[in-house]
């Protein structure tokens, strides 16, 4: 498997839904459609003008987000929470929405100031191919820096955090402790969020010391040129991520409880890892 087929980049492009009306917004579904179960679902949406192709979404267009049924009749409304994914540049809405069952739906958007964006297409599944809340975390084999000292070879991080580095994923899920696992490449992100993202999380790491916090880089060799040749490490597939960048929050007993694609709020973030900590 070479490099991964489907960013959050790509997601953006393929699921975006025209509104029907020239000069209105268009709004599309940044989540990877593979990711999207039954249930509680943790939805990001964009809303793009269709002359400019700029982001709209921002903090002063509050929006909510319409779940309907394939024919377009309104099942349940939903709110959103706006995040920066690269800081005062570029934003998405964040809704957590009940999914009553698998099947094909559609979504609109209504933010403030504009129309409603849509309707796009939404197909939830019984059973997604990334790892949920609720599952039990892949007991996968990744690298550490006793095997490689020079983190430079396991990571494209330009400034790692080698207590990021100490531990396998096995390891930290079967050791006792709560983890928290960030699946980020910034030297080779599509989305442009992998290093933020990756920072963000790096930035609470002191706050909780009872966690442990690992980084696993999304590809194995780092010194390729030819960037088409990059080759993801199993995690990727062991996990199931269509994208990057993701973070697992993982209890003491490796069990996975929430999981982000692609961004995160501080909030969000620092709320499923203190539901963990001790």
């Amino acid at each position: 498997m070479k490099r991964l087929l489907l960013t959050l980049a790509g997601a953006l492009a393929l699921l975006a839904a025209c509104s029907s009306e020239a000069g209105t917004p268009f709004g599309i579904i940044a989540s990877s459609p593979v990711s999207i179960g039954v249930g509680e679902q943790r939805v990001m949406f964009g809303l793009i003008d269709q002359e400019t192709n700029e982001y709209l979404a921002s903090p002063d267009h509050p929006a909510t987000v319409t779940l309907r049924d394939e024919n377009g009749a309104p099942i349940e409304t939903f709110p959103t929470e706006f995040m920066w994914t690269v800081e005062d540049v570029r934003g998405l809405y964040v809704a957590q929405m009940v999914i009553p069952e698998a099947a094909t739906y559609q979504v609109t958007i209504d933010a403030e100031g504009f129309t409603t964006a849509g309707p796009m297409g939404l197909v939830a599944v019984d059973d997604p191919s990334v790892v949920q809340a609720g599952d039990s975390a892949p007991l996968s084999e990744t690298r550490v820096s006793a095997d490689y000292p020079d983190l430079g070879l396991i990571t494209s991080d330009p400034d790692p955090d080698p207590a990021m580095y100490q531990l396998s994923v096995a390891e930290a899920v079967t050791g006792g402790n709560p983890v928290v696992i960030v699946f980020a490449t910034p030297g080779f992100c599509a989305s442009a969020t992998c290093g933020p993202l990756l920072d963000q999380v790096k930035s609470l790491r002191e706050s909780y010391p009872g966690v442990d916090f690992i980084h696993v880089e999304i590809y194995e060799d780092l010194s390729v040129t030819d960037q088409s040749q990059l080759t993801p490490v199993a995690a990727v597939g062991e996990w199931g991520l269509p994208s990057e960048p993701w973070v697992f929050v993982v209890d003491r007993f490796g069990a996975v409880t929430a999981a982000f694609e692609g961004a995160a709020r501080d909030e969000e973030l620092s709320s499923a890892i203190e539901a963990v900590a001790p």
